[in-house]
């Protein structure tokens, strides 16, 4: 074999490879990686990484060449290698141009083959090769061809970063020598050592300390008093340092005036650190100087020679020296050089320096120096400056700060250097960081090549893993063999990969990726959902080569959609279908049915006494009773029908391709399992029932709204009819004509408040007990409602209110009564007649947050003088239903002075323990218990028991519906403070109870 040239800009003698310092050191993991990788994907005995020196190339990394560290460059592979732009390959070594007898393989006549890649570095300097050697005469393929680029590549990245890390490593050792060397140089004579243990408090120092504090050496070392001999101004300071310690471990540095013992006035430096066990601070070691001397600038000319020899030695360091007093500064000659600057110009002012650091970094910068003179902080700081060309230097400085004896600043010395080459080198670093990551980063994914006919060549660890097929087991079968894969839905073979990358090979045509979502079936049976992606490899001239196929796992990501697919479509509470999946499935089968003419079946099923569970019991018994209705449910209708939950205690089946005669056994056995069924709770059992609306889905209904609206009226008339039945809904239904009445009642409504049509009555509320008073009691009352029609027909609350509730008018209705009350009580000229005016409130506003703060701020506006006059009557039924609501609603409004009464209390199925949550003013009896109050003992055991709980709670009590005396002198003699009924004031119109205030303060105050 005949020698190889140099490259001609490389004469004899070390070369690159002495650049990276890594000739004569340990071998390098990431080059046997390499080595290992290249001998793997090749299929050979030998790879080897050698570096060019001189006339030898040194084997850095190898694998099957043991004992051979070098071989002659000249006469090597390695020198025809290093200098080809690709691979140089010698397919046969036994040929005319054979192995050198002088090659350091010569010797094995196993070895016939030789391929190598150069290592070329970033600046295009030719660092070695990347070699394989085979014992069969053989090619590389063009795949391993171009692994073996990639890796020579990854060598050469490899070989940057050791250059990187060596010349990171010398900047870093110069800078700590640097700093270190500093340290030294500013270490005096003179200096004692102390150390105080934070567990047992016990204080030791050395005999320089005694000298310093001026203090004899049998003296007993206490802290307190050592601080007690700092100057008033400096105590703080210490004592915030030593606590500061002892917390958290922070070091200090401080310059200090004492007096001594013996009355002398010095400086002292005290510096200190904490030890640490566990994270915890457990002892204090300090020194502390005198620094007398310095601070009275005896020794300015020992530290000027110190600053000049160090800026000497260093040579990349500028000294510099403030006083801060007259303004003068001093700059050594590299000073003027770090900022770009003659030596023969004098220093800059701080306003010049500012003006040349980096916009970004000015405000930092200066507040440094700010924090740095106020002590605040130790001035050290890291900026940019920009050049009168407009380049840009990162500098670093740090400084030290002398005071007089009131602690003001009066010189500022320090030093900047320059950082910038760090900051390349730090940023260089980041970068060839990231491109390696990346790297790692591609390689998660499963990798696959093929040959030209489809044939398994090569696969990645990842690839060996999911399929369970090994590369050497893999190798020369078809990749459909290897690769299993499925159709994720049809769980049939999906179409083979190659055939999509072959179809889709156009000149400019990417990876071909499925269209459908496939499953990878493994070896041993286990399922990877996967995206795969497959590519042709073609050589220059356009020879099909081969395949590249890439897949990853994406079974996590599946399910996770999956996940949330189903939480988006599914109720939370029970698993069922949630209102909008539902109307979509419904709005489907309509279009079928519009379509074919093929019918199915709604059912809309609300539970009858589900209300009763909830307030009795609480929500999570409420929220028990659905999950268990919603498996009922699910258990009763066939497979391909839908369930859904629409909200609250209402359910709808879409009984798909079903009639109305074969629906209707079906919603009467739902109703049948839910007569029987009963709810347990805490010992109690509790009927439920469901009443049931089934509306056919056929095409008369041009949109599921029309849908939704009779199944619901449907399932209103099931309940009116008597609950837990099934109602049938027709054209001509009667139950239907009643809904329509009342839909027609929330129309009236809502053009009744536009056109203002209410009118405000009153009744009067009569107190029982006499209560000796200075001044004669004002009118009580509660405000009632009434509609006016446009003919002047009036209507009372019952014949509106439920229509206002079922259509979610109520709020609006009870807006317009609280604020035309208080308009009311603004405009009477006698104001003080009125002791109180209560106004109702609905469930629905109670719940509502938008009606809550439109109410605070109505209120709050009326001002102290209304509010103290008025008060919000709550149902208890609205009040236990909206808890947390109504709790809060009325913390709020008594804050203003509103008061607050809980309505027709007893009603309901709550308990007086919802009198903790609820803070209110009144507990207005509900009729039923008076009406018959005088001959029911069961009416006037819970009258009783109602009143003395409210005195308990610190509230009264308001008995409704008293038409008869005997009645009220009962509920007198029983302490029920109030009366309400036609037998003390029949409702009149509002504007009445001012015509009755006067007569009745006369007749209390004559009584």
């Amino acid at each position: 074999m005949s020698a190889a040239a140099l490259p001609k800009d490389e004469q004899p003698g070390p070369s690159a490879a002495w650049d990276f310092d890594m000739l004569d050191t340990h071998p390098c993991a990431a080059l046997d990686t390499i080595t290992r990788a290249a001998a793997l994907a090749c299929r050979v005995p030998v790879a080897l990484v050698s570096l060019a020196d001189g006339h030898r190339h040194r084997i850095k990394a190898h694998i099957g060449l043991d004992g051979v560290t070098q071989t002659r460059r000249l006469l090597a592979y390695c020198a025809r290698a290093i200098l080809s732009d690709g691979i140089y390959e010698a397919a046969d070594a036994a040929g005319p141009d054979g192995l050198a007898k002088t090659s350091a393989l010569a010797g094995d006549s196993a070895i016939r083959a030789y391929a190598g890649a150069p290592i070329i570095l970033d600046d295009g300097s030719r660092a070695g090769t990347l070699s394989v050697v085979g014992r069969l005469p053989r090619p590389l393929s063009a795949p391993q061809r171009g692994v073996l680029t990639a890796l020579a590549r990854t060598a050469a990245l490899a070989l940057g970063q050791w250059r990187i890390a060596r010349l990171q490593d010398s900047t870093e050792k110069r800078l700590r020598e640097s700093q270190e060397f500093l340290a030294r140089t500013g270490e005096l004579a003179g200096v004692g050592g102390w150390s105080l243990d934070l567990v047992t408090g016990k204080l030791t120092w050395t005999d320089e300390i005694f000298r310093i504090y001026g203090l004899p050496p049998d003296r007993e070392p206490r802290l307190d008093a050592v601080i007690g001999l700092y100057q008033p101004a400096a105590r703080p300071v210490i004592r915030a340092a030593i606590e500061n310690a002892k917390r958290t471990g922070e070091a200090w540095d401080h310059e200090l005036p004492l007096v001594r013992e013996d009355g002398q006035p010095v400086w002292v430096r005290s510096i200190a650190r904490a030890t640490l066990l566990h994270g915890k601070p457990v002892k204090l070691t300090g020194a502390l100087q005198d620094i007398t001397e310095r601070v009275n600038r005896v020794r300015a000319l020992q530290e000027s020679q110190e600053r000049a020899a160090l800026a000497m030695d260093s040579g990349k360091i500028g000294i510099w020296d403030w006083d801060v007093t007259t303004g003068e500064k001093t700059w050594s000659p590299l000073m003027f050089q770090l900022y770009g600057l003659p030596p023969d110009r004098i220093p800059l002012t701080i306003a010049e320096w500012a003006a040349r650091l980096h916009p970004d970094d000015r405000e930092r910068a200066t507040q440094a120096l700010r924090d740095g003179l106020t002590g605040r902080a130790q001035y050290c700081v890291e900026f940019r400056v920009v050049w009168d060309d407009g380049s840009v230097h990162h500098l670093r400085a740090a400084g030290s700060v002398t005071r007089d004896a009131d602690g003001r600043a009066t010189h500022l010395t320090g030093a900047n250097w320059d950082v910038t080459e760090s900051h390349e080198l730090t940023r260089k670093l980041a970068h060839q960081h990231e491109v390696l990551l990346v790297t790692l980063q591609s390689i998660g994914d499963g990798v696959i090549t093929t040959d030209a006919a489809g044939l398994t060549a090569w696969m990645n660890p990842v690839a060996e893993r999911m399929t369970g097929w090994t590369t050497a087991q893999a190798q020369g079968h078809p990749l459909s063999d290897v690769l299993h894969i499925i159709n994720e839905e049809t769980r049939e073979a999906a179409p083979s990969p190659l055939e999509r990358a072959a179809a889709s090979s156009g000149a400019a045509a990417g990876p071909a990726s499925p269209a459908i979502r496939t499953i990878l079936v493994s070896r041993s049976g286990e399922e990877f959902g996967i995206e795969e992606s497959a590519s042709p490899m073609r050589s220059a001239s356009g020879e099909a080569l081969g395949f590249v196929l890439v897949f990853r796992d994406v079974t996590a990501q599946r399910r996770l959609s999956g996940e949330m697919t189903f939480r988006a479509t599914h109720d939370s509470l029970t698993g069922l279908l949630n209102r909008g999946e539902f109307e979509t499935r419904l709005r489907h089968t309509l279009h079928t049915a519009q379509a074919d003419r093929k019918q199915s079946v709604m059912l809309f099923i609300d539970l009858d006494e589900f209300k009763l569970v909830n307030d009795t019991c609480g929500h999570d018994a409420g929220d028990q009773l659905l999950r268990q209705v919603a498996r009922l449910l699910g258990e009763l209708v066939r497979g391909s029908d839908s369930v859904a939950r629409l909200g609250g205690d209402e359910f709808a089946v879409l009984l798909d391709r079903c009639t109305v005669e074969q629906a209707e056994p079906l919603a009467r056995k739902i109703c049948e399992r839910m007569e029987d069924y009963r709810f347990t709770h805490n010992g109690r059992r509790f009927r439920i029932g469901a009443s049931i609306g089934l509306v056919p889905v056929d095409e008369r209904w041009p949109e599921i709204n029309g849908i939704m609206q009779a199944a619901d009226a449907s399932c209103y008339a099931a309940k009116e009819n008597g609950r837990n039945r099934v109602h049938l809904w027709s054209d001509t239904d009667q139950a239907m004509n009643a809904r329509h009445g009342e839909m027609k009642w929330a129309t009236r409504l809502a053009e009744a408040l536009d056109e203002n049509r209410f009118l405000l009555y009153a009744q009067r509320i009569e107190g029982l007990q006499r209560i000796a008073s200075a001044r004669p009691a004002g009118i009580h009352a509660e405000v009632l409602l009434r509609k006016v029609a446009r003919d002047g027909t009036m209507s009372l609350p019952g014949a509106f209110l439920p229509a206002a509730e079922r259509f979610h008018i109520i709020s609006r209705v009870d807006r317009w009564v609280l604020d035309h009350v208080i308009a009311w009580m603004t405009g009477i000229p006698l104001l003080e007649s009125l002791e109180m005016l209560s106004v109702n409130l609905s469930g629905q506003s109670v719940g509502d947050a938008a009606f809550h703060h439109w109410a605070m701020g109505r209120l709050a506006a009326a001002g102290p003088a209304i509010c103290h006059r008025l008060c919000l009557e709550i149902t208890e039924t609205a009040a236990v239903t909206n808890l947390t609501d109504a709790a809060r609603f009325i913390e709020r409004v008594r804050e203003l002075g509103v008061r607050v009464a809980l309505d027709d209390f007893g009603a309901g199925a709550s308990s007086f323990g919802y009198l903790k949550t609820l803070p209110v003013d009144f507990l207005k009896i509900d009729g039923q218990f008076v009406r018959d109050l005088v001959s029911d003992p069961l009416d006037q055991a819970a009258v009783r028991s109602f009143t003395d709980v409210a005195r308990v709670a610190g509230m009264r009590t308001i008995a409704e519906f008293v038409d008869n005396h005997a009645v009220m002198e009962r509920l007198r003699a029983m302490g029920v403070d109030y009366a309400q009924g036609y037998l003390i004031h029949k409702p009149a119109p509002i504007d009445d109870l001012l015509s009755c205030a006067l007569p009745k303060q006369e007749k209390e105050a004559v009584a």
